[in-house]
């Protein structure tokens, strides 16, 4: 098994921008957790998970071999105290939501922190793009032999 190093807090963050996450307002949210519930600041290493979580392109055992955890399922338990269930009383989550490794995407992009991408630049492209694909399309036939 060929173990993989975790990348650094702003690696993190640039991943976690790069899929659709409002940076600023997940800062906000753990600097609120770290002063207000848990009055202490949480370690890098939970912060560096929670934000690969939040990409929602790792599961617990892939992020369980990046940190040197013994499973999955060890280090979701360790995420889940040491910020999971903060996470689930700061955002206000019904008795039965989880805050977990796999669930944290979903739970963020329900709350709001994904960056709006419903730019007008962004929804011009569309029909530039469309008029570009149908002009690449070419016709073909099936040979048969």
């Amino acid at each position: 098994m060929t173990r993989t190093t975790p990348p650094s807090l702003c690696d993190a963050k640039t991943q976690a921008r790069n899929c659709g996450l409002d940076i600023p307002k997940l800062e906000a949210l753990l600097e609120e957790i770290e002063q207000n519930i848990i009055q202490r600041f949480l370690s890098e290493k939970y912060k560096i998970i929670f934000y690969l979580a939040a990409t929602g392109l790792y599961s617990a055992d892939d992020l369980a071999e990046m940190f040197n955890h013994s499973s999955g399922k060890n280090l979701n338990a360790d995420f889940n105290k040491n910020l999971g269930s903060h996470l689930k009383d700061y955002l206000e989550l019904e008795d039965d939501e989880r805050v977990g490794i796999t669930s944290l995407r979903r739970v963020i992009f329900k709350k709001g922190y994904c960056v709006d991408i419903n730019d007008d630049e962004l929804v011009k492209v569309l029909p530039t793009r469309y008029a570009e694909n149908s002009q690449l399309e070419q016709p073909f036939t099936v040979r048969h032999n």
